[in-house]
């Protein structure tokens, strides 16, 4: 439980915040001209939780006076709270929102202004701004599928070619670097300032009153000790299916071990099985692996937990009918699992009385090194625009923006998710903390251009488990494309 902060500790820590500089090593830090450390204020510290304590993360870059510039966004509309609030409304996101600006305007002397659109209006607005040499953008937040499209055009720079850019830090994915670099480059970063990679990240729910209600194992204590994977779940879904309404068939008026929209959220199950479209290769190139004996098996088993049985209340409604269907029987008592995004967290069940954990996705088998998960293609991600003028401005307010959002609107984030008031239960935190860091953004999902990564929803929604077929007779189109993006990148030069 967490220790509740009093004003003289927030006073503390902010202090801190502003005098502590990190060394090479993210664990050597040294505080300049810092008040002496005492016994009373290394108590106050320790009573600073995990996510508190970001706020003692220094971001090395200093204080720079940028004489009051501009620094504009284009970003898609689903998303305009995450990008820019004009004041405080009260809404505890939104509000922390606005705080971050307010934070990184005040210390850079600079102004932020957000301008969004309909995804699929938007990256054609940049490539009109960029062939005019309108340096009018100085940060592109879009749509991943369809901005990694529009990559091969030439409107993005190189992440590695911006000053101030450290993709080591916290507020920036793993995966930026182990999954979305090139040969040295990436032209799309994914960071805490792009709020929709979190919140359409992918994870298991369970209902506690029905784990309770069949004295089941505690689940969190199964994710802890490694032992949660797909044979688990089906497992303990087939332990709590009852046919509720007694007519003899499995369907949405009885009680299942799990629900799921047969779309998107199936094709999580891909890398949660540690399968990737593209693997990285030791010399820095990438190369297609979307098919081999393991996949066959995994497409196998997925077929089987929809399909076979009835462990699972799958639909194939629309995604409209999806949000009343699924996530109504969930929070009705009538599943004990439900995949989806934390997007249900922060929207369906932000008010609801539903009694919740989250957990990660499945993994195959115990010997998984881990859990892995992925983010819906809805979620934006961060590219910088050919036309910036002053890329060392730039990266500066860009750093300090997604640190910013690590310190102030993900801690906000992660207590509208849990539901918490007050208070934390720290090992759902630690949960939530394993599920975002271990995020995969696969090179051949972001850059893939709607290509193979999206061959699960497909292949179950027309309920066929033969990934043989269809591979042979969709990998020339597959290939091809990829082909067309590993030559981009290959031939890219910083002009």
């Amino acid at each position: 439980m967490k220790h509740h902060l009093t004003a003289a500790l927030l006073l503390t820590a902010l202090l801190a915040s502003s005098l502590i500089s990190c060394g090479s090593d993210a664990t050597d830090t040294t505080v300049t001209n810092a008040p002496e450390t005492t016994a009373e204020t290394a108590v106050e510290t320790e009573a600073l939780d995990a996510l508190d304590l970001r706020m003692l993360e220094d971001d090395g870059l200093g204080e720079v006076d940028f004489g009051g510039k501009e620094f504009h966004i284009l970003g898609v509309d689903y998303y305009d709270y995450a990008y820019y609030i004009e004041e405080e409304t009260g809404d505890v996101l939104e509000d922390a929102v606005f705080r971050r600006n307010s934070a990184v305007e005040e210390r850079f002397n600079i102004k932020i202004t957000a301008e969004t659109m309909d995804y699929s209006t938007q990256i054609t607005h940049l490539k009109r701004t960029v062939t005019a040499g309108d340096d009018a953008y100085q940060l592109y937040a879009g749509h991943v599928v369809s901005t990694g499209e529009a990559v091969m055009n030439g409107v993005f720079l190189n992440w590695y070619d911006i000053p101030h850019i450290d993709f080591s830090r916290p507020w920036w994915s793993n995966s930026t670097v182990e999954d979305l670099t090139y040969n040295g480059k990436t032209f799309l970063a994914v960071g805490d300032f792009a709020l929709g990679s979190l919140n359409n990240t992918y994870c298991v729910y369970f209902n506690k009153q029905v784990a309770n209600d069949y004295d089941l194992p505690d689940i969190y204590n199964i994710v802890n000790e490694g032992k949660w994977t797909v044979d688990c779940l089906t497992e303990l879904s087939r332990e709590v299916y009852r046919d509720l309404n007694g007519d003899g068939v499995s369907d949405i008026d009885d009680l299942h071990g799990m629900t799921i929209f047969v779309g998107s959220p199936v094709n999580a199950f891909l890398w949660s099985f540690g399968e990737k479209i593209v693997k990285a290769q030791p010399d820095g190139t990438m190369v297609l692996d979307y098919y081999n004996a393991r996949v066959v098996d995994i497409y196998q088993k997925i077929y089987d937990m929809l399909w076979v049985g009835n462990t699972t209340y799958a639909t194939l409604s629309s995604m409209t009918d999806f949000a009343i269907v699924v996530r109504e029987k969930f929070s009705d008592g009538k599943a004990l699992f439900m995949a989806d995004g934390f997007s249900s967290a922060t929207s369906v069940f932000r008010d609801s009385d539903t009694e919740y954990g989250i957990i990660p996705m499945p993994k195959w088998d115990e010997a998984q090194d881990t859990y892995y998960t992925m983010v819906d293609g809805s979620h934006d991600i961060l590219g910088i625009p050919t036309t910036v003028s002053d890329t060392d401005y730039v990266g500066t307010i860009v750093e300090a923006l997604n640190a910013e959002s690590y310190k102030r609107t993900i801690p906000v984030f992660y207590d509208i998710v849990l539901k918490t008031k007050g208070s934390r239960d720290e090992e759902s935190v630690a949960i939530i903390d394993m599920i975002c860091q271990n995020r995969i953004f696969d090179f051949g999902y972001v850059y893939g251009g709607w290509g193979a990564a999206f061959w699960p929803q497909n292949l179950m929604t027309s309920k066929n488990a033969d990934i043989s077929s269809f591979y042979e007779k969709n990998r020339k189109t597959v290939d091809r494309y990829m082909e067309k993006v590993f030559t981009f990148f290959n031939e890219y030069e910083n002009e």
